[in-house]
C-alpha cells in the first residue's frame, strides 16, 4: 500500500516538473518572438521619409515647409541634423527626414538638407550690385583704355565710358582707384572702367558723386536712357523721381548723377548735371 502511494507521489512529482519545463519553453518562446517583433518594429522606425520643399515659417525650433502644390508639414528640428548651411531661414530649399508617419500637427524631423539658402542666395547678389574697385599706378592711359598697374598684375581697362575725376590728369604716374565691372584677368573682353580718380582728387566734392555721361535716347518725367560713346557697353537706363527729366530732349547731351551700380538692370539716378 505505501509502494503506491509513493508511485503516485513520484509521478505528481514528475508531471508537476514536465509542466514546469513546459511553461519555461512556452515563456522562452514568447520572449523571443516580442523580441523579434520589438526588433522589427525598430528597423521600421529608423527608416526615414524626405519631405521637399520651401520653409515659408521659421518659429523657434519649428519649420514649416510648402510644397509647390500648396501642401504644408510642420517639423520640429530641435534634435534635427542641419546640413548645407549654419542655419535655415524662411525661402530656403529643404529637403527634410523625418521617420514613422506624416503628423497632421508638428513631426520631428531626424534631418534637414537645406539645398538653396535665402540668405546666402540675397548675399550674392547684393555682392553683385557693388561696384568692383581697383588701386594701383597708371602707366599709360587715353581717352579709350586705362593700364594700371597693381601688387596683383598689370591690367588694361576699357576707358571709354569712365567718369574721370582728377586734378593733374590721367597720366602715367600717377595713383589711381578705378572702379569697374568685368573681368580683370579676361584678355579678349577687357573689364570697363566706370570712375577713374586719381589721388590729388580722391578727397574732392567731385569724387563723392557718380556719374555717366551720354546722348539721351529715351526720355520720360522719371525715367531716361543714355547712349554712350562705348559702342560695346552703350545704353544704360536710369529711373529718377516724377519730373526729374522734364526738359531734357532726346539727342540732348547729358551727365547723370546715380546711385548704386551701373550693372543694374535700372540705376537710380540722383539728379542730373
Amino acid at each position: 500500500m505505501k509502494k503506491q502511494y509513493l508511485a503516485v507521489a513520484f509521478l505528481a512529482v514528475a508531471l508537476g516538473i514536465t509542466a514546469c519545463s513546459s511553461k519555461k519553453a512556452d515563456t522562452e518562446s514568447t520572449t523571443a518572438q516580442e523580441v523579434e517583433s520589438t526588433e522589427a518594429t525598430s528597423d521600421e522606425e529608423v527608416e526615414e521619409d524626405y519631405y521637399y520643399g520651401f520653409v515659408s515659417l521659421v518659429e523657434d525650433n519649428v519649420i514649416t515647409v510648402s510644397e509647390d502644390g500648396g501642401n504644408t508639414a510642420k517639423f520640429d528640428i530641435s534634435d534635427a541634423e542641419i546640413t548645407g548651411a549654419d542655419e535655415i531661414g524662411e525661402g530656403d530649399e529643404v529637403n527634410v527626414g523625418f521617420a514613422g508617419e506624416l503628423s497632421s500637427d508638428v513631426t520631428k524631423a531626424t534631418s534637414v538638407e537645406i539645398m538653396t539658402s535665402a540668405a546666402e542666395v540675397a548675399r550674392e547678389e547684393e555682392a553683385d550690385q557693388e561696384d568692383l574697385v581697383v588701386e594701383g599706378t597708371i602707366e599709360s592711359a587715353d581717352d579709350s583704355t586705362i593700364t594700371l598697374k597693381t601688387e596683383e598684375g598689370t591690367y588694361t581697362l576699357n576707358a571709354l565710358i569712365a567718369q574721370k575725376v582728377t586734378k593733374d590728369g590721367i597720366k602715367a604716374g600717377a595713383e589711381a582707384e578705378v572702379t569697374y565691372y568685368g573681368d580683370l584677368e579676361d584678355p579678349d573682353d577687357a573689364a570697363v572702367a566706370t570712375r577713374i580718380v586719381t589721388a590729388d582728387a580722391k578727397d574732392t566734392e567731385e569724387a563723392k558723386k557718380k556719374t555717366l555721361t551720354g546722348t539721351v535716347a529715351e526720355v520720360e518725367a522719371d525715367h531716361i536712357v543714355l547712349d554712350t560713346a562705348d559702342p560695346e557697353n552703350t545704353l544704360f537706363s536710369f529711373v529718377g523721381t516724377e519730373g526729374m527729366f522734364d526738359g531734357i530732349s532726346v539727342g540732348d547731351k547729358v551727365t547723370v548723377i546715380y546711385d548704386g551700380t551701373l550693372t543694374d538692370k535700372t540705376v537710380a539716378a540722383q539728379g542730373v548735371e
